[in-house]
């Protein structure tokens, strides 16, 4: 049995300086891109399982069962999952329906305002929750210059867009591995994060005019904006709590399309009117995810579905770590679970597959394109492997234990801290989920430690997260070379959205307050 330490050299103070080493060095390379991401995770990782053995004497066999769970989970559920929803796209794209999109959303609007609102945040959201990633920022950018907005405007309607919607993006990816890192139940994670989303939620179209339009823009377009906003919050809030979790952002993001649609025809803005039966084969690939994703997530089917699968103890971790004070005297559980069937991956494979046969491209080609999507994204499986290794070599070698040991003369302090903690992270590394695998253990520590609650700490933390996707240096990168702008560019839209990417974390600072003093247990 392996004991947790969380001071294994004294006085603390070096304990934590040597811990936050991994991080330190992490955020240094990721700034000053010496190397490549792989590289720069990979000798992290190295340096990582360095410490975790020699400082605080975790077990070689330990260590190596660690990395090799990490990679896993990290290939399943969590890959599985994204490239699923990557490889939709892709054959979506293929099929031409990614254009039709594009052509229900043309407006003859002469100011930006409703492009800004209809595909700026609309489309940004509804690609986030599918694709994810960097993917909406590259499309959208792309095609608001073709519609006639600005190069810089376009940049920053979709670096503003692209973050609210990623605490439920991919499909719901980032909670699943919220859930995980912090050892709480997926169902109270998913709820406790759908409530803190429901304020920065209903400011998203907010956000995302005030920074590209301006305040007298905003002031006049701000019916629409509310309107969307309440349809957006709401339709996520709705359909997490009741239809899926996984289908929570695509659903708030449809519906919102749909409301801002409905108020441009009643102003009249659109070019051409479009039937029901053309927004229907316009946007086949979704509603077909849709119909599939909520069938995968019937109680009864998921039951059956789950039956194909097993959990498997991971060796030398399974129930042989125990936390020490005052962390408490658990010993932990660690096993991967392989149920592929009742994954909803599975359900948008089939979506895709389901897609491509009714559009023309037959079977033979849509296995061709499965095998060379699998190829194209290898790098990102990878990347995600590394970043999830590092993260529970932190929590499992008791280094996630010590960075939260000073955090304990905060108590209700840390309500600040984390929040904060969750943007840098997704600024650094440009993706929530990653930000997660890095610090998510840490808060599961540090609410033990302070008393607050695990679920709502590790809920402010994801949501906050989300922020710093707007100025993260590789979002920016995308932005500028979507828009055709020069490189130089970047420090300019940094300026101008670094206020609305700190805006999120603040707000949920301001909803955890709320939540415990009005909590009831």
């Amino acid at each position: 049995m392996f004991v947790q330490t969380y001071t294994p050299i004294t006085p603390a103070g070096w304990s934590v300086l040597l811990g936050i080493l991994p991080l330190f060095i992490l955020c240094l390379l990721l700034i000053m891109g010496w190397l490549k991401p792989a590289l720069t995770y990979g000798l992290v990782l190295l340096l990582t399982a360095g410490l975790a053995g020699t400082v605080w004497e975790m077990p070689v066999p330990m260590i190596t069962s660690t990395v090799f769970y990490g990679f896993l989970f990290a290939l399943f559920p969590l890959f599985y999952m994204i490239w699923s929803s990557i490889f939709l796209f892709q054959v979506s794209d293929k099929c031409g329906y990614i254009n039709r999109i594009k052509n229900t959303l043309k407006t003859a609007e002469k100011g930006i305002e409703w492009k800004v609102l209809l595909v700026g945040f609309g489309l940004t959201a509804f690609i986030d929750s599918t694709a994810g990633f960097l993917a909406p920022v590259a499309i959208v950018t792309a095609l608001l210059v073709q519609l006639g907005v600005e190069p810089k405007k376009s940049a920053l309607a979709t670096l503003s867009s692209s973050a609210i919607p990623a605490v439920f993006g991919a499909v719901g990816v980032p909670v699943i591995l919220l859930a995980e890192v912090t050892d709480q139940p997926l169902a109270e994670t998913i709820r406790v994060v759908a409530f803190f989303d429901i304020i920065p939620a209903l400011a998203a179209p907010l956000i995302t005019c005030l920074a590209t339009c301006g305040f007298q823009s905003t002031r006049k377009f701000f019916k629409q904006i509310f309107i969307g906003g309440c349809s957006y919050a709401a339709a996520t809030l709705l359909s997490v709590l009741f239809i899926s979790p996984y289908l929570g952002a695509i659903v708030g993001a449809a519906v919102y399309i749909v409301v801002i649609f409905l108020l441009g025809i009643k102003n009249g803005i659109f070019t051409e009117k479009l039937s029901p039966k053309i927004w229907l084969k316009s946007w086949w690939p979704f509603v077909l995810l849709t119909v599939f994703v909520s069938i995968w997530n019937i109680p009864s089917i998921q039951s059956v579905l789950g039956m194909a699968g097993k959990g498997w103890p991971i060796p030398f971790l399974d129930r042989q770590i125990m936390t020490e004070a005052p962390f408490g005297h658990d010993v932990i559980s660690v096993s991967w679970k392989n149920n592929f069937l009742a994954s909803p991956g599975t359900a948008i494979i089939l979506a895709s597959l389901f897609t491509a046969l009714t559009s023309g491209m037959g079977l033979l080609n849509w296995i061709r394109m499965l095998y060379s999507s699998l190829r194209s994204v290898g790098m990102v499986a990878f990347n995600l492997s590394m970043i999830s290794s590092v993260g529970f070599l932190m929590v499992y070698s008791g280094i996630a234990g010590t960075l939260a040991y000073p955090f304990g003369h905060l108590a209700a302090g840390y309500m600040v801290v984390a929040p904060l903690m969750g943007w840098l992270g997704t600024f650094l590394t440009g993706s929530n989920a990653a930000s997660i695998a890095l610090f998510g253990g840490m808060q599961a520590y540090a609410a033990k430690i302070t008393g607050l609650p695990a679920v709502g700490i590790a809920a402010c933390f994801a949501v906050a997260a989300v922020g710093g996707k707007m100025i993260a240096p590789q979002a920016l990168e995308v932005a500028v070379k979507s828009s055709g702008m020069d490189s130089s560019s970047e420090a300019k839209l940094l300026r101008k959205l670094i206020v609305f990417s700190l805006l999120v974390p603040c707000l949920s600072i301001v909803v955890i307050v709320m939540w415990k003093l009005f909590r009831t247990e």
